[in-house]
């Protein structure tokens, strides 16, 4: 498989963005990617099940106006609100546009907002716990992409639009092409020089109990004394 892929960020501020919708009408893609939350670990959305002349337009109309609502208080809303508008031409045309979450945890995203509130995005790279969190989300994202992309045989060159932010698609496509874990580490982790696979557990604890939760569950790591 040669998957085409498209990324464009959404400007998360106080006005609508139109970029990823454009994407939807102008490459009408087979596959859309967003950054949301994989439910209960499962990426695909209840739509990938219909063809386009059966997707069901309750849950589509209910998604848009609960971005409508969203939109009051944070204007940006109104992007998505558009990226929906721009998939239900591509399903009344009959192209089965496919849509998967495939961010991690919601409660690691809110916890993370929550911790880095005030923080400036500069600052916030200076810190572990910004590294670790990205981590742990992109591992999620590229272990989704992955498995989606296996399961697909409509096309041998399907278009993906990935709406993910830049900094997440970068690092995602670093994970895609397979590194080893030592190159991981330094990918993610090597720029702590005083931190190490048997250190980190306790940093990530002091500055988050929600972080540490996921990093117990998920890190691959315990097998490097050090690096």
């Amino acid at each position: 498989m040669k998957p085409r892929f498209i990324q464009k960020n959404c400007i998360e501020g106080n006005r609508t963005d139109l970029r990823q919708a454009n994407v939807v009408s102008e490459y009408q893609p087979d596959i859309i990617f967003f950054e949301l939350p994989a439910k209960k670990g499962k990426p695909s959305l209840i739509f990938n099940r219909y063809a386009p002349d059966k997707k069901p337009c309750k849950e589509v109309k209910r998604i848009k106006r609960s971005l409508k609502t969203t939109a009051r208080k944070f204007p940006y809303a109104m992007s998505d609100f558009y990226v929906w508008e721009s998939i239900e031409k591509l399903w009344r045309n009959g192209h089965n546009v496919l849509l998967f979450n495939i961010d991690g945890q919601d409660e690691l995203r809110r916890d993370y907002f929550k911790l880095a509130r005030g923080l400036t995005y500069d600052l916030q790279r200076k810190h572990l716990l910004f590294w670790v969190h990205c981590y742990l989300r992109e591992r999620k994202m590229a272990g989704y992409i992955r498995s989606v992309l296996k399961n697909y045989k409509d096309k041998p060159d399907p278009t993906v639009a990935v709406f993910l932010q830049s900094i997440h698609w970068h690092h995602v496509k670093f994970l895609l092409k397979d590194p080893s874990q030592e190159e991981i580490w330094k990918y993610y982790f090597g720029r702590f020089p005083k931190i190490t696979p048997p250190n980190i557990g306790a940093e990530i604890k002091k500055e988050s109990a929600i972080h540490y939760k996921y990093w117990q569950k998920t890190s691959p790591f315990h097998a490097l004394k050090n690096h």
